[in-house]
This record gives C-alpha cells, sequence and structure tokens, in this order.
C-alpha cells in the first residue's frame, strides 16, 4: 500500500497537449495519456451537458465517466478509476473521428445513463457500465429523429426518470419533452406521461441544483400540461413515482392571469433552486402574485405545499408581492437550509430556514450603513468540520478595519465569522465548486488571492475550519482554469482548461478522521433515514451492515472502531472467507490495514458480550 502511493508522487506530471511537462504536487497525477483532451462544463450542476459523472458501489468501488477527444476519435466515453493505467476509452460509440456527443452523464447505481449519437440513430437514451459490450443504446424512443433524453434524475433503486421527445411530442405544436421512465432495458423503458417538462429550465448565476430534485423515492420536476390538453397553469411544479395516475401538478402557485391568452391560463411561478431537505422535504424557490420570489417547501409526508416565509411582507403599487429572492442554496446543515436572501432592510445576506411555515433566520455579514445597499452576496457553502462554511463579503473599503472583500465565513447554526483572510485586505478569493473530499475541503478561487493572475482559478484547500488555507495547483502563471471537482473514492478529482487534462489528487491530512468529515458516496432514498455512510463500526450500525471505508493515508492506514467501550478482538476476512488479519485489543480502538490488498473484507469486532459486523473496503 505504501510503495503504490510512492508511485502517486512520483508519476506527478502534466501530459502531452498541457503545458509541458511540470512537477506535480506530492499525490497529484496527471491521468490522460498523450494527445487526449477531456471535454467537461465549466460549472458543478448535476444536469451539466459533459458531465464528469462518478458512479459505484461499496463493493465493485467506483469510477469516473467524462468525455474526451483523440487523434483518432471523436468525442467518446471513457473511464477512470484514478490512475493513469485504469483511464480509457470505454467504446467508440460513432466509429472513427466522428463525435457520438455525449450528454448528460448520470449515475444509475454501479451505471451512468446518458444521450448518444451513434451515427445511424440519432442521439438516443444510452447506458454503460464501464466495459466496451456493457455500452450500449437502450431505445430508439424516437423511430424517426432524435429523441435528445435530458433531466435524468433516479427514481428509487431499481429506476430513472428522464424527458424526452418521441413522435408524438414532436408533433405536438411545441415539439415536447414527455415524461419517460427507465430500469436500464428496452423492455422497462416507457412513456409515464404526456405532460411537457422543462429542462434545464431557469437556472439562476451559478446554482448547482438543477430543475429536478428527488426527494424519497418520488422526483418533482418542472412542467406544464402538454397542448394535447390545453395549457392552463404554465410551467409549475409536478411530482412522479414513475406511475401515470401517480404524475400530476402540485400547486399552481402563481395564480396571475397569463395576459397573452383569453381562455384564463395562468403564469408560471420561476422555479429554481431545488433541493432534498433530509428526504422529508422539497426546498425550493418560487414566485407568486402575493408575494414575489420567496422559499417554499412540499412536505412529503402531508402532501402540502407552502410558502416558507414572505421575506418582504410588503407589496409594490399594483399590488404585487416584492420577494426576497432565493439563490445560491446549500446542503441540509443542522436542520436547516441555508441561502442567500434579502429581507428588504439588510440587502443580499445569509438567511436558513427549517423549511417549517414561518421560519427564517437572516444575518447581516456586509453591516454598513446604509445596509441595504450593503450586500454580501453569499455563495453556495459546504458542511466541514460541523460547520456551514461558504463565501461572502463584508466590505471594500481598505480604511474600514472590518472590510475584508470576498471570503470564506463560517456559520455554526446562531452566528457568522470570517474564517480567514486569504485574500489580505479588500481582495477577494470568490470560492467556487466547494467541496468536502478526504477529510478536507477544496474550491477554485474565482478572483485569485493576490489581485493578479497569478492565484485566479488554482485549486485551493482548507484542512481545518480554523487553518489558513492554501493553494494546491500551479499549472499556468494566467490561470490554472480549475473546474469540475468531484470526489472519486475519498480523492479530489478535477479538470483544468488551462491544460486540456484530467488529475486525480491523493491526499490525507496528518490528523485526518473519517468520522469527522465522511465521504458519502451512496444515494439513500428511505424518506424516513436521512442521506449518511458509515465510516466507523458502531452501536448503532445496523448488524452486518456497517461498512467501513478505508482510503490509503500517507500518514496512517488505519480505521477507528467507536463503540464506546474497548474492542477485545477484530478480525478480518477475504470475500473467501480467508482470515486477512487478526488484532487482539487494539490500542484506542484503531486497526491499522497497512499490508492488506485492495479490495472487500469481513469485519467481526468482539467487545464484551457483544457482536458487532461490517464490510472493510481498502482502496
Amino acid at each position: 500500500m505504501k510503495k503504490n502511493l510512492l508511485l502517486l508522487a512520483l508519476a506527478g506530471t502534466i501530459g502531452a497537449g498541457s503545458l509541458g511537462a511540470q512537477t506535480l504536487p506530492e499525490g497529484m497525477t496527471a491521468l490522460l495519456p498523450a494527445g487526449v483532451t477531456v471535454n467537461l462544463d465549466q460549472n458543478k450542476k448535476f444536469y451539466a451537458q459533459k458531465n464528469l459523472c462518478v458512479a459505484g458501489s461499496p463493493e465493485k468501488g467506483y469510477y469516473a465517466f467524462f468525455q474526451a477527444t483523440d487523434a483518432d476519435h471523436g468525442e467518446e466515453l471513457w473511464i477512470t478509476d484514478g490512475t493513469p493505467a485504469g483511464t480509457r476509452m470505454v467504446k467508440d460509440i460513432n466509429p472513427g473521428v466522428a463525435t457520438s456527443n455525449i450528454q448528460y452523464l448520470t449515475r444509475f447505481n454501479d451505471k451512468v445513463v446518458f444521450g448518444a449519437n451513434d451515427g445511424e440513430y440519432g442521439t438516443e437514451l444510452w447506458i454503460s457500465d464501464g466495459t466496451e459490450e456493457g455500452t450500449h443504446m437502450v431505445m430508439d424512443i424516437h423511430e424517426l429523429e432524435s429523441s435528445n433524453p435530458i433531466g435524468f434524475q433516479q427514481l428509487d433503486e431499481n429506476h430513472m426518470v428522464f424527458f424526452a421527445t418521441n413522435m408524438d411530442s414532436e408533433n405536438a405544436s411545441t415539439n415536447q419533452q414527455w415524461l419517460w421512465i427507465t430500469d436500464g432495458t428496452e423492455e422497462g423503458t416507457r412513456l409515464v406521461k404526456e405532460v411537457d417538462c422543462n429542462f434545464p429550465g431557469q437556472e439562476e448565476g451559478d446554482n448547482r441544483w438543477g430543475a429536478n430534485m428527488r426527494v424519497g423515492r418520488k422526483v418533482f420536476f418542472k412542467a406544464e400540461e402538454s397542448d394535447k390538453t390545453g395549457v392552463t397553469h404554465g410551467v409549475e411544479l409536478w411530482v412522479t413515482d414513475g406511475t401515470e395516475e401517480g404524475t400530476y401538478m402540485v400547486k399552481d402557485i402563481n395564480t396571475e392571469k397569463n395576459a397573452s391568452k383569453d381562455d384564463g391560463s395562468t403564469n408560471g411561478p420561476a422555479l429554481a433552486h431545488m433541493q432534498n431537505f433530509y428526504n422529508e422535504k422539497l426546498f425550493f424557490k418560487a414566485w407568486s402574485l402575493e408575494s414575489g420570489n420567496e422559499p417554499w417547501a412540499y412536505d412529503l409526508k402531508t402532501g402540502e405545499c407552502y410558502e416558507i416565509f414572505n421575506t418582504q411582507d410588503i407589496v409594490n403599487e399594483a399590488g404585487i408581492g416584492v420577494g426576497g429572492g432565493v439563490t445560491m442554496v446549500g446542503e441540509p446543515y443542522k436542520g436547516m437550509i441555508c441561502f442567500r436572501a434579502n429581507d428588504g432592510i439588510h440587502g443580499a445576506e445569509l438567511g436558513w430556514t427549517n423549511c417549517e411555515k414561518g421560519n427564517f433566520g437572516f444575518w447581516d455579514i456586509y453591516s454598513e450603513e446604509p445596509s441595504q445597499e450593503k450586500n454580501s452576496y453569499p455563495d453556495t457553502g459546504v458542511v466541514f468540520d460541523d460547520l456551514y462554511i461558504f463565501c461572502a463579503a463584508d466590505g471594500f473599503d481598505a480604511n474600514m478595519p472590518n472590510n475584508h472583500g470576498g471570503e470564506l465565513r463560517c456559520f455554526d447554526g446562531e452566528k457568522v465569522w470570517l474564517q480567514n483572510d486569504f485574500a489580505a485586505g479588500t481582495l477577494c478569493n470568490w470560492v467556487k465548486e466547494p467541496l468536502v473530499v478526504g477529510g478536507s475541503m477544496y474550491w477554485w478561487c474565482e478572483q485569485g488571492i493576490d489581485g493578479t493572475n497569478a492565484t485566479k482559478t488554482k485549486l485551493c484547500r482548507l484542512d481545518a475550519y480554523d487553518q489558513m488555507p492554501v493553494i494546491v495547483s500551479d499549472f499556468d502563471p494566467n490561470g490554472d482554469l480549475v473546474y469540475c471537482l468531484r470526489n472519486l473514492n475519498g480523492d479530489l478529482l478535477f479538470t483544468s482548461g488551462a491544460t486540456g487534462n484530467l488529475y486525480c489528487y491523493h491526499y490525507r491530512q496528518p490528523n485526518y478522521d473519517p468520522t469527522k468529515n465522511p465521504d458519502v458516496m451512496e444515494v439513500v432514498f428511505d424518506p424516513n433515514n436521512p442521506a449518511s455512510v458509515e465510516t466507523v463500526v458502531s452501536e448503532s450500525s445496523d448488524k452486518g451492515n456497517g461498512i467501513v471505508t478505508v482510503t490509503p493515508n500517507p500518514v496512517v492506514d488505519s480505521f477507528r472502531i467507536n463503540l464506546g467501550l474497548q474492542a477485545e478482538t477484530v478480525t478480518l476476512h477475504n470475500v473467501a472467507g480467508a482470515l486477512a488479519k487478526s488484532v487482539d485489543t487494539p490500542e484506542d480502538n484503531t486497526v491499522s490495514v497497512d499490508g492488506l490488498s485492495s479490495g472487500l473484507y469481513i469485519l467481526t469486532v468482539k467487545a464484551g458480550d457483544k457482536t458487532f459486523n461490517g464490510k472493510v473496503i481498502v482502496k
């Protein structure tokens, strides 16, 4: 295991097609061979047309799928396990130098689904398990043209919903995309309902949440009735459980009359920024005649759709509500959702809610008077070190002692404070694509920390909330153009527009504790079980189901057993049943996996009169 880590460290040079050979930081590896260029969209939207998509399972491991081009092939499907040797083209879907135009790669358990053009059938629904023989067209949905499948969203453990055009919808007046479902087979792919789905629809800023969202085993999406039934409500919130009878409009949120029609039709509520709230509720932004743009929620248990809070409870001269707006929505944190809001008094600042009616909190970061004209513009954050960490500005006047420009901020559920003045003075860091991987927080800085291109769009890392961040990448003095940050088995996967290459960064901080900032790789569909992943065997673990994923740490290759009592014996058996390791009374309940080969092991822990079982995956 240590030898493998050494090889990673020594392999660090930027490949051909980049800026030439350069030494990379220890643990960073350029993955693409000479003459290959990665093709990815520069954002973190889950529905990016050219996506970097991680798929897999705890038993099989995880891989990343992407689009790349070389001299002999057009843009085709590629895969990587995070090593140069494990990076290859999956299949030449459109043979020769022609491109298959891979679109909207989306995880479907340990496979990916996507749209592709093989040169014969047009752009249709495809699936891949990462092998050439396991990559094929699922169904020719549109027999004469392209169905252009889009908006993929996994519904449950075995089904994916998406939007596509067939012959009937093409003949409709607006060339509509209707709702479909698939299990990955032709016989399991069918039309759910003739409802015109709007995707990607309205996106604001660098919103990373799309126009549809799974909550539990239902998918919420933007749609309007097809022209065959008559448009009456505009683009509103819909929901599906995969059946025609279970697919319907949730609520006519915007009741404002459509002035262009005389049939009583109403306008849509400009839906955006959907987020899964602990598999219990859907959080989203919507516009209503009474309140304007405000935060809304749908409760899965009660079936109620409601406005959470009217942040600006006033109306204009026309009697229309003046909304506070909702953008830059973060992941759930301590039972709340954080987002950019405006209460009409303090400007665009940090707001939060627990998604219950009437619940709304607010923190004025840029608090100078007049406050309404002083906006901190908080961006999307992530949960790190049990804090919600995000980027916002507290002022740009060098004469003001508390002005630090756009920097990382920490929120503990009650108060906000400056993480560090990383870009000194009033210069701005402006954190983009924040992501927690392998116990550290990563991002790329939009403006650079020294006011020049020398640090612009470079990869940055934070090892603890109270430490100074560091710059990791150094590809180009004019900016590295780092983007598409992803978690691959606890390692950071990303690309650089400056080099056209794809990189894997294996790093673990010296005091890395996988229980503190766990890498969440699996999707949980149970609405009664918030998304989580076991990183240690504990008393709360389901017997036989506790999973420990051990990613090699340059400092310590080990895992900790968190039982609240001393483990007496710990055994690891391989999948064939052979004993691989046995430890008696491990010190600090910590077990080393140094010397074990990569793979799956069955874990048994005996402590007193109790026995705990689980799995250990060594990577």
